[in-house]
C-alpha cells in the first residue's frame, strides 16, 4: 500500500546516486511480492528491505538496506530519503538506529553507505552515528562516440576469456588481493559470491541475450605459467543499455590494466552491448584510475564509502569460584602459671576457679 508514496519519495533525491542505489529502486516497487521478508530471519532476506516513518497515513522517510554478499554479514544501506517539508526532526537518525538495532541483533557486524561528496548533510549525518569514511569512489561514463584504438584486438582470446565455473576460488582470491585488509574484514566476501555458471557460446547474438538475462558476468585474464587469474572485471547489467563495469587487478599485473579495459570494451560493442557503460574506479587501485583517466572517459561523480563496525560483545557464561574454606589456627593463650606448671589441653576453656578446684584434686591424689 506504500509503494506509491515511496516510489514519489525517491525522486527527491537531488544528488548523484550510486550505481547499485539506482538498481536497487526496481527491487523496492515489487514491494507487494517480497513484504513477507520482515517475518525471516536477514540471514535469508533476498531483496532489498525497505522501513518507512509514517505520520497520519503520509510517508515521511525511507530507508533500504540490502546484503553486500552471501555471508550477511554487512550490509549496504541503499537509500536513506526524508521528504524536504519534514527535515530536521532527526527521522533519518531514527531510521538508521531502527536498522541497526533490527540487522545487529540478527548478526549483521558492518554496514557500508556511497554517498555523493556534494551530499554534506548525509555525510554529516553518516559520521554522527558512527560512520567512518575509508576510500573514494569515482564513477565513470563511457562517451557514445567513444573510439577504441586500432591496435585493440578483440578476435584473440589467448589473454581474455569469459569465465566458467572452475575460476570461482580464483576470482575470490583475485578479489580478495585487491581490496585493503580494512575492507576485507568489512565485507567478508565467501567463495560462493562469485559463482559463474556455464554459459555455451554459440553465437555473438545468443550470448548476449545471455548474459544479459544473467545479470553478472566476470571477463578474466589467466596467468599461463602459474594458472591463476591475474584480472578481472564484473559485469552488471541492470537492463538492456545499462551497464557497470568493477574491474579488479592484481598489483602484480598493474601493467595490464589499460589492456583489460579496452578488451572489455572492444568485447562489449562487438556483442552489441551498446549504451550507457559506466566504470567504478577506487582510490585502493591506483593503476586502475589512471588507465581511466588516460583513456579519456567522463568523470560523472565522486563519492565517498562509508564503514560502520557494529561489534557485540559476546556473552561468555559466568563461572562461580568456589573459594576454598579458610582454617585459622586456634589461637593460644598466655595464662600466669609457673613455668614448670604445664597445662592439659582441656585446661584452655576452664575457669579460673574450676582450675583450682582440679589443681586441688590433682595435689590431693
Amino acid at each position: 500500500m506504500d509503494t506509491a508514496q515511496t516510489r514519489a519519495l525517491l525522486r527527491h533525491q537531488n544528488e548523484p546516486m550510486p550505481f547499485e542505489s539506482f538498481c536497487a529502486e526496481d527491487a523496492l516497487a515489487l514491494r507487494g511480492f517480497t513484504f513477507f521478508q520482515h517475518w525471516l530471519p536477514c540471514n535469508m532476506h533476498f531483496a532489498p528491505m525497505a522501513y518507512i516513518a509514517k505520520e497520519d497515513g503520509i510517508v515521511l522517510a525511507l530507508i533500504s538496506i540490502s546484503s553486500v554478499g552471501k555471508s550477511r554479514a554487512c550490509w549496504r544501506i541503499e537509500h536513506l530519503v526524508v521528504h524536504p517539508n519534514h527535515r530536521g526532526r532527526g527521522i533519518a537518525q531514527e531510521l538508521l538506529r531502527y536498522a541497526f538495532a533490527t540487522f545487529a541483533s540478527q548478526g549483521a557486524a558492518h554496514f557500508v553507505a556511497e554517498v555523493s561528496d556534494q551530499n554534506s548533510a548525509a555525510l554529516s549525518l553518516l559520521g554522527n552515528t558512527g560512520f567512518r569514511r575509508c576510500y573514494r569512489v569515482t564513477h565513470y561514463q563511457v562517451p557514445v562516440d567513444f573510439d577504441l584504438p586500432g591496435s585493440v584486438d578483440t578476435e584473440d582470446s589467448s589473454a581474455f576469456r569469459l569465465a566458467i565455473p572452475q575460476d570461482r576460488q580464483g576470482l575470490y582470491q583475485l578479489f580478495q588481493e585487491c581490496l585493503p585488509p580494512d575492507l576485507r574484514l568489512t565485507y567478508e566476501y565467501v567463495p560462493d559470491d562469485f559463482l559463474v555458471s556455464e554459459v555455451p557460446t554459440e553465437s555473438f547474438d545468443k550470448l548476449s541475450r545471455k548474459l544479459i538475462k544473467r545479470k553478472i558476468w566476470y571477463w578474466v585474464s589467466q596467468d599461463p605459467d602459474r594458472k591463476n587469474l591475474t584480472s578481472a572485471v564484473r559485469v552488471l547489467a541492470h537492463r538492456e543499455g545499462d551497464y557497470h563495469l568493477e574491474f579488479a587487478v592484481h598489483p602484480g599485473w598493474a601493467h595490464t590494466t589499460e589492456d583489460s579495459i579496452l578488451f572489455t570494451l572492444g568485447i562489449m560493442r562487438r556483442l552489441n552491448m551498446r549504451g550507457v557503460i559506466s566504470i567504478k574506479g577506487f582510490d585502493f587501485q591506483p593503476h586502475v584510475v589512471k588507465a581511466i583517466e588516460k583513456l579519456g572517459l567522463e568523470r560523472t561523480g565522486t563519492f565517498s564509502l562509508m564503514a560502520r563496525d557494529h561489534w557485540v560483545r559476546a556473552k561468555q557464561k559466568r563461572v562461580v569460584r568456589k573459594e576454598a574454606p579458610i582454617s585459622l589456627p586456634s589461637p593460644g593463650i598466655n595464662l600466669p602459671l609457673p613455668a614448670e606448671r604445664r597445662l592439659l589441653p582441656a585446661e584452655i576453656c576452664l575457669s579460673p576457679a574450676r582450675l583450682r578446684f582440679l589443681k586441688d584434686m590433682q595435689d590431693s591424689l
